[in-house]
């Protein structure tokens, strides 16, 4: 019978262990702090929201649009920033 090396090593567990403690700490809509976006209205920060677009997936919507494809989600899309063509 042959031995051979653990798939993961105390050392991956502790960091797999401390990641997942880590992710259950941050609210799964917005990545910040759970404490911070649950805390109650009158007594807990305030937000300042900020909308950025992102043009790559604008231009695959528009390009989804124009070319009216049936179920445009099954199709695999690209983007690549035209100055890397």
């Amino acid at each position: 019978m042959t031995s051979s090396e653990p798939a993961w090593t105390e050392q991956d567990r502790a960091e797999i262990f401390a990641l997942e403690l880590y992710r259950s700490w941050l609210c799964p809509l917005h990545g910040g702090p759970l404490e911070e976006c649950t805390s109650h209205e009158d007594t807990g920060p305030d937000f300042h929201v900020r909308r950025t677009r992102c043009r790559a997936q604008d231009a695959v919507l528009a390009e989804q649009e124009s070319l009216k494809i049936d179920r445009p989600g099954a199709v695999l899309w690209s983007v690549q920033a035209r100055n890397q063509l």
